[in-house]
């Protein structure tokens, strides 16, 4: 079986199966891999999948998750700094952002990567974050290395089999934001409360005129004030769900961050990871863990 099966374990709709009890794939995943064949509880298949992962496919999931576990919570706190998964900047859309005092940007070149699009997400990405970074492999470390002397607003981070992510160029603070392109990146509901912040009040203007409106609040702030909202705004209406990611085990934290899972869904995942055998027939969920 090829590891890149063995990443679906880590995908979107697995996570939903899962969740909701259904262990088909992850059974023929056990019965084709020996090594994991003798475990039992959902949480021991996947951290022993995710060292598997780390050492023969280290795709995006990989990377993703040993930013969440060395920097969202090796160097920060969830209690002040959230981690953000694909936000859309522009016509691209940003791998990784983490918010703390600085917002960071993350976007991550494996090695089944290809750089073709990269000048075009630098050039976005770099005009709307305070940093910008891009982490790689070893395949892509010498191109980036040159192309970063000649484009040198991005730092870059090189990324190991072993799960270690160093820092090979530091990334430069951003003194250039775009506040029209960062503005296109906001919600209704974040952006009616950048121009509630900034008026004391939420524009009394027809509904079809409220985007155009708010938006011509948010950029007629300096760069730095709307970056400061900017900021502000996404930790506060995207923040992560703390006690959830808490719960998980760590090859599972980006997950807990990057996907959308019900409320439901997360107490019964919880539950599977503490509790349930994953040889089990049916559902045996126990009271959920987030309900006690």
């Amino acid at each position: 079986m090829s590891y890149k099966y063995l990443a679906k374990l880590f995908t979107s709709a697995e996570i939903s199966r899962i969740a909701s009890g259904d262990m088909t794939n992850l059974k023929e995943i056990l019965t084709e891999l020996p090594e994991l064949a003798q475990l039992d509880t959902l949480a021991d298949v996947y951290e022993s999948s995710y060292k598997l992962l780390c050492k023969h496919y280290p795709n995006e999931y990989v990377i993703k998750n040993t930013i969440a576990n060395k920097i969202l919570l090796g160097t920060h706190s969830m209690n002040t700094a959230s981690m953000l998964s694909e936000l859309r900047i522009g016509d691209n859309k940003a791998d990784c952002v983490i918010i703390n005092g600085i917002s960071t940007c993350y976007e991550i070149k494996t090695q089944y990567d290809s750089l073709k699009r990269l000048p075009e997400q630098l050039a976005t990405y770099t005009k709307s974050f305070d940093k910008t970074y891009v982490v790689t492999h070893d395949n892509h470390l010498d191109a980036l290395i040159e192309y970063q002397s000649q484009y040198p607003q991005f730092g870059i981070i090189h990324a190991n089999n072993k799960g270690n992510l160093s820092i090979k160029i530091e990334a430069p603070i951003n003194m250039n934001f775009n506040t029209e392109m960062m503005f296109h990146s906001l919600r209704k509901e974040e952006y009616t409360q950048i121009a509630k912040d900034v008026l004391g009040f939420i524009p009394n203007v027809p509904p079809a005129e409220l985007f155009s409106e708010c938006q011509k609040i948010f950029c007629s702030l300096s760069s730095n004030e709307a970056n400061s909202y900017f900021k502000a705004t996404l930790k506060h209406f995207r923040k992560n769900d703390h006690e959830f990611i808490n719960l998980l085990p760590k090859s599972m934290k980006n997950l807990g961050i990057s996907y959308k899972i019900h409320k439901k869904d997360k107490e019964r995942l919880i539950s599977s990871c503490l509790h349930n055998s994953v040889h089990t027939k049916g559902d045996t969920y126990v009271l959920p863990i987030l309900s006690r």
